[in-house]
C-alpha cells in the first residue's frame, strides 16, 4: 500500500520532470503553457516552464521550490536537476515493485553518487585546456545562432579576465538586462551600469562626460520646517493660518532646497540617482540647474552605481559632499523604442562593473535568452572558482554510468539493484540531449557507451550538429566540474526525499475522522 501511495503522491511531480527533460539542450522542445487567467507562454527554457506551472500538488510545489532554490544558489543547472530527479523517481518506482524498501534505495543511491562523483573528478580537465568562452557557449542554450554564441562567449570571457575569481560574478559586479526589440546579435557588453530608467523630465541633459554622481536613498523634496525636538517622540509642526503665511513658508522651504542644491553643485554633483521618488515641485529646479535626475532605482542598482562610479550612498541631498560624489560618463539613449540610462566607469582604479544588455526580437524569446545569458555567467563563475571542467554533451554522465554499473557488480545484496538504477538514471541526460538533437536516443547511448568503453571519455552529444563526437576537440563543449557535482547531489537528495514519502496529511486537521479515500492513499 505504501508503494501505491508513494506513486500517487509523486505522479504529478514525475510528469513535470518528464516535461522539463524534453527542454534540455539548445534544441529543447517548446512548451505552450496556458495560465488560469488565459495568459499564454511558450518557451523551451526548463526553468521558465517550472515558473509558469500553477499546479497545487504538494510534491510539485516541493519540486519547484527545490529547483528555484538551486537556481538562486548556483545560477544554472536547475533543469538538469529536475530531469535527473524524475529519472531517479522512475527507477525508484521500479525498485519498489521489486520489493526494495525506501531505506535500501536511499543507501544504494548514496553509494552510487559517491562513485559517480569520484569518476567525475577523475575526468576533469584544466579550465585553460578549453577556455572560458567554451564554458559560456555550452551554457548558452537560449540561442542556436553560432555567431551570437561566439559573441556572448567572448563578452563573458572578457568579464572573467577582469574579475577576481574569489569574489566571483556576484550581482553587484555583473548584471544582465534585456530589452524586447532588435536581434540577439545586438547584445552588447557595457563597462558600467545600464538602467531601464529615463530622466524625470524631458528637458534634463542626456549626455554628461565625467560627471559627478550622487546616489541617494531617500525622497528628493523641499525640506519641511519643523521636525524633531530634544524630547523623545516629540516634534514641532508649523501650521500657517493665512495665505500669506503659507506663501512665506513655501518660499522659505524652497530657499532651503536651493541652498542644499547649490551645495551639492559646488561638490561637483551633476547627476542625482535615488531609490525613492523625486517630488514634482523640485523637478524643474533640478532641470534648470543642469541636473540629470533618476528616481525609484532598485536597491541593487544603487549599489552597482555606487561601485561603478566610486560614489557613497547617502540619505539625502544635504549629505552630498565632494567625498560622496562619484564620477561616470552618463548617457541617455533610445533603445528599442524606450530610453535607457547608462553609467560608464571613469578611471581604471575602480572595481569593474559590467552589464550585459541583451536584445531579442520577440517576447517569446527575450526572457529565455536573458536567463540563458545568466546561466552562462553562472557556469563560468563555477569554472573560474575550481579551474576545472568536464566534457559536456552527456559525456560526464555516460562515464559515471559505466563506473557506477561496474561498482554495482561488487556489491552484495539488494543494494546492488539500487546502485545500478542510479547509473541508469544518469543516462537520461545524454539520451534526452540526443533525442532533442534529432538522434535516436538509444542508438546515441550505445555509441557513447562504446566510445567510453574504448577509453574515449570525452565523447558526448553535439546537439548543434546532431552527432556524437569528442566534445573537447574543435569548438569544445565543457561544463564546470563543481556545478555538475552539485546537480547530481541535489537531484539525489530531492529524489530520496520524495521516495521516502508515504502519506499526505492535512496540517490543519489530524482528527480520526478521515475523509473518504484517505485510507487508500496511505
Amino acid at each position: 500500500m505504501a508503494e501505491n501511495a508513494r506513486a500517487t503522491l509523486t505522479a504529478d511531480a514525475r510528469t513535470v520532470c518528464d516535461l522539463v527533460r524534453t527542454t534540455l539542450g539548445p534544441f529543447g522542445a517548446n512548451k505552450l503553457v496556458i495560465g488560469t487567467d488565459g495568459t499564454v507562454t511558450t518557451t523551451a527554457s526548463g526553468s521558465l516552464v517550472l515558473d509558469s506551472l500553477e499546479l497545487d500538488n504538494p510534491a510539485v510545489r516541493l519540486l519547484k521550490g527545490a529547483a528555484s532554490d538551486f537556481r538562486n544558489a548556483h545560477g544554472d543547472g536547475s533543469s538538469t536537476v529536475v530531469a535527473l530527479t524524475g529519472a531517479l523517481l522512475d527507477e525508484a518506482d521500479r525498485l519498489s515493485e521489486l520489493g526494495l524498501h525506501p531505506t535500501t534505495i536511499e543507501r544504494g543511491y548514496r553509494e552510487a553518487l559517491g562513485v559517480a562523483v569520484d569518476r567525475l573528478e577523475r575526468s576533469a580537465r584544466p579550465l585553460e585546456a578549453v577556455g572560458v568562452d567554451a564554458v559560456a557557449r555550452t551554457a548558452l542554450t537560449g540561442t542556436r545562432n553560432p555567431n551570437t554564441r561566439a559573441q556572448v562567449g567572448g563578452y563573458v570571457e572578457r568579464v572573467a579576465a577582469t574579475l577576481d575569481a574569489d569574489d566571483g560574478f556576484d550581482a553587484d559586479r555583473v548584471a544582465v538586462r534585456s530589452r524586447l526589440g532588435g536581434a540577439e546579435a545586438e547584445t552588447e557588453l557595457v563597462a558600467g551600469v545600464v538602467l531601464d530608467r529615463d530622466p524625470v523630465t524631458d528637458d534634463m541633459p542626456r549626455t554628461l562626460d565625467d560627471a559627478g554622481v550622487a546616489v541617494l536613498s531617500t525622497t528628493v523634496d523641499v525640506p519641511r520646517l519643523g521636525g524633531a525636538t530634544g524630547r523623545l517622540n516629540a516634534g514641532i509642526r508649523i501650521t500657517p493660518e493665512t495665505f500669506e503665511d503659507r506663501a512665506a513658508l513655501g518660499e522659505t522651504e524652497r530657499e532651503r532646497f536651493r541652498e542644499r542644491l547649490d551645495a551639492a553643485l559646488d561638490a561637483g554633483c551633476r547627476v542625482v540617482v535615488t531609490g525613492r521618488s523625486i517630488n514634482e515641485r523640485v523637478e524643474r529646479t533640478l532641470a534648470n540647474a543642469g541636473i540629470l535626475a533618476l528616481q525609484r532605482v532598485d536597491e541593487g542598482d544603487l549599489r552597482r552605481i555606487a561601485r561603478a562610479t566610486g560614489a557613497t550612498v547617502v540619505p539625502g541631498l544635504d549629505q552630498v559632499t565632494t567625498e560622496a560624489v562619484g564620477r561616470a560618463n552618463v548617457r541617455v539613449t533610445r533603445r528599442a523604442g524606450r530610453d535607457v540610462t547608462s553609467f560608464e566607469s571613469v578611471g581604471e582604479e575602480r572595481a569593474p562593473v559590467y552589464t550585459l544588455f541583451c536584445r531579442a526580437p520577440d517576447a517569446r524569446s527575450v526572457e529565455a535568452f536573458e536567463r540563458s545569458v545568466e546561466s552562462a555567467l553562472a557556469a563560468v563563475d563555477h569554472a573560474c572558482r575550481t579551474r576545472t571542467v568536464v566534457p559536456g554533451g552527456g559525456a560526464a554522465e555516460t562515464g559515471a554510468t559505466l563506473a557506477v554499473r561496474e561498482h554495482a557488480r561488487s556489491v552484495p545484496g539488494t543494494e546492488q539493484l539500487a546502485i545500478e538504477a542510479f547509473g541508469d538514471a544518469l543516462a537520461v541526460v545524454p539520451r534526452a540531449l540526443a533525442v532533442n538533437a534529432g538522434i535516436d536516443g538509444w542508438r546515441g547511448l550505445v555509441r557513447l557507451r562504446v566510445a567510453h568503453h574504448e577509453g574515449r571519455d570525452a565523447v558526448g552529444v553535439d546537439c548543434l550538429f546532431g552527432e556524437t563526437r569528442d566534445v573537447l576537440a574543435e569548438d569544445p563543449i565543457a561544463e564546470p566540474t563543481g556545478l555538475k557535482r552539485e546537480v547530481w547531489s541535489a537531484a539525489t537528495d530531492l529524489a530520496v526525499h520524495l521516495v521516502r514519502m508515504d502519506a499526505e496529511l492535512p496540517a490543519s486537521d489530524l482528527s480520526d475522522d478521515e475523509p473518504a479515500g484517505r485510507e487508500e492513499r496511505r
